[in-house]
């Protein structure tokens, strides 16, 4: 990216872009293009729309709505008009939106439907900022205060024939230091902030990440993750800005089907989805079991060793190129045909990704990149590179970006991508960055002597045993969820003697797993509390723990009958246990496992 601000790269990819095909979007049961040019005109129409509307350079615009077409529209429109875009989860609840509104003080909030238009419309009085709700589907139907998308578009129609030169002047107007959006964080211990970001601070973060890891001109991605996430939205900007394809998944229920229609090059995914994948091939080799799981069995072990071998830097060759070939042949071209057969790789981010999952899709000839950043360093910080890569480690720093540890182990970034300010928390700001302008990560991690960032925890996460131990608790929950047959585990012990966790079972895989034991219950929380499950899980557990020192090992659990999600509080929509929510809902349970103590 060449520009220093957001819309006039928009602007210029658009003109660049013409009638190459920017989106597809699923209609029926395929996909239609929408071109760079339909792309600029809506986004002019929106951003003229608003400034009839009345706003003002910098006002702020939030978009409550799934990831879809419209929402980048509407996120594209609000830029090219130099607003400020305020992004919100359709999974929050009525209470959390007005939250966010009242706190940004949004002037016009785009609602995808009706669904959430009302968690909006009940707490209009306590929002006095607010003048207009604009439905992005459907129609209003007379709704006061609200209009359509389509309404809006005209009326930005309408007002460019009468002002044929607004656009162009705000387009001058917009500077690199100008405010871009407000991201808030998914509060996993409190309210949310509204972390501030400037187009600068992007227009840094896309060109280097895009120096970093290389993207093609027409590169198709499979675009699922919730646009109000920064790496779903920097997902956005990067595939705007390298002239890549964004084809959006019909739902996040039907990703893995979308993978084979859309057959994308390239895919950007929390780590839950890689999770799932992992636990779904190793299901299948299991129900095939026989010759099948043998075949898969030996495959898998070359491809193991090709790896390895790959991420020494040294080439695969003579009897091993040879092995890894007919098992790539017999085996992974089948399973990465699944994921449409075009992948050239995964990129994650967003929470760590066990060393396994990384190498294990590795030696199937699918390459896992995977990085680093918060919100406040606008998404990314480091990234391992096609070239080079490490498993277990977050990669190198982004040109540009520096790193160092803190003597506490605390993880310090500076740069010009870390945000401006915490909006309307100017203490909160000051404790993030300190006065030499390091950003104050909360995170854990160690780095090694070629500069390769490993996270090994939150540090607000650390448990501290009564021994004075401190335990890393997310590196043993992955150890445990890499069973297919473990969804979540969390684990607790701060202050306590030992460890303990809950764990809860991936429905479909426990109940695969009871029919192969011919057990008559199908019903998983039924499952979650018989003594085959609980043998299993046992089985499970002391597994993990022969490969931890005995003060990080699991001392004693409890099978959930139920998952942990975010209708039920303890998921963020990102997919992070909200590790508070949990203690709360489930300390007579935790508390318990220490009672006889």
């Amino acid at each position: 990216m060449k520009e220093r601000t957001l819309n006039r790269m928009f602007l210029n990819r658009i003109a660049d872009g013409g009638d190459a095909v920017r989106y597809l979007v699923p209609r029926g049961g395929g996909y239609s293009p929408f071109t760079y040019r339909q792309a600029g005109e809506a986004a002019r129409e929106i951003a003229l729309g608003l400034m009839a509307a009345g706003l003002s350079r910098g006002d702020r615009v939030a978009i409550l709505s799934g990831t879809r077409l419209e929402w980048c529209l509407v996120d594209v429109g609000g830029i090219l008009g130099g607003f400020v875009t305020v992004p919100i989860y359709p999974s929050n609840l009525p209470d959390q939106v007005e939250y966010i509104l009242a706190h940004s003080r949004a002037r016009v909030v785009f609602v995808e439907d009706e669904l959430q238009h009302n968690k909006v419309a009940g707490g209009l009085r306590k929002l006095p900022a607010l003048s207009l709700i604009v439905w992005m589907t459907g129609d209003p139907e007379g709704k006061t205060g609200t209009t359509s998308l389509d309404a809006l578009r005209a009326r930005g129609r309408e007002f460019g024939a009468a002002n044929p030169l607004a656009l162009d002047a705000r387009a001058e107007e917009i500077r690199p230091e100008d405010d871009l959006t407000i991201i808030y964080t998914s509060g996993t211990t409190g309210p949310p902030k509204g972390v501030v970001t400037r187009h600068s601070n992007y227009a840094f973060v896309v060109t280097s990440a895009l120096e970093a890891v290389e993207v093609p001109r027409g590169s198709t991605f499979l675009q699922f993750l919730p646009l109000a996430h920064s790496l779903g939205r920097l997902e956005h900007f990067l595939t705007f800005d390298a002239m890549a394809v964004s084809a959006f998944a019909r739902s996040l229920l039907t990703v893995a089907e979308d993978l084979g229609t859309v057959r994308p090059e390239i895919m950007v995914s929390v780590p839950r989805l890689y999770e799932k994948f992992y636990a779904r091939v190793l299901s299948k080799v299991e129900e095939d079991g026989g010759l099948k799981k043998a075949v898969f069995q030996w495959a898998l072990g070359v491809g193991r060793e090709a790896s390895r071998r790959r991420q020494r830097g040294e080439e695969v060759g003579g009897v091993l190129a040879w092995k890894n070939a007919v098992a790539d042949r017999l085996v992974f071209r089948k399973i990465r045909e699944r994921m449409g057969g075009r992948l050239r790789f995964f990129i994650s981010g967003g929470a760590p990704l066990a060393r396994e999952i990384a190498e294990f899709l590795h030696a199937l000839g699918v390459l896992i990149l995977e990085g680093y950043g918060l919100t406040e360093t606008s998404t990314v910080t480091t990234v391992n590179r096609l070239a080079r890569y490490k498993f277990g480690t977050v990669g190198k720093a982004l040109p540009g970006a520096d790193i160092r540890i803190a003597p506490d182990g605390e993880i310090l970034v500076r740069g010009p991508h870390i945000f401006r300010e915490y909006f309307n928390d100017p203490a909160a700001t000051r404790e993030a960055i300190d006065a030499e302008g390091w950003l104050h990560t909360g995170d854990i991690g160690v780095l090694d002597a070629e500069g390769f960032l490993r996270i090994t925890d939150r540090k607000k996460d650390i448990l501290v045993t009564s021994g004075g131990k401190n335990i890393a608790p997310q590196n043993v929950e992955n150890l445990l969820k890499n069973d297919r047959c473990v969804s979540q585990a969390f684990v607790y012990g701060d202050r306590r003697k030992y460890l303990t966790a809950l764990i809860t079972l991936s429905p479909e895989e426990i109940v695969a797993w009871a029919a192969q034991k011919r057990l008559a219950e199908r019903d998983v929380e039924a499952l979650a509390r018989h003594p085959e499950v609980e043998k299993l899980i046992r089985g499970i557990v002391e597994e993990v723990n022969r490969g931890l020192a005995s003060f990080e090992q699991v001392k004693k659990f409890v099978v959930l009958g139920k998952d942990f999600s975010q209708e039920t509080g303890e998921l963020t929509p990102t997919l992070k246990v909200r590790r508070k929510v949990v203690v709360e809902k489930y300390g007579g349970l935790l508390d318990a496992l220490y009672e006889k103590d």
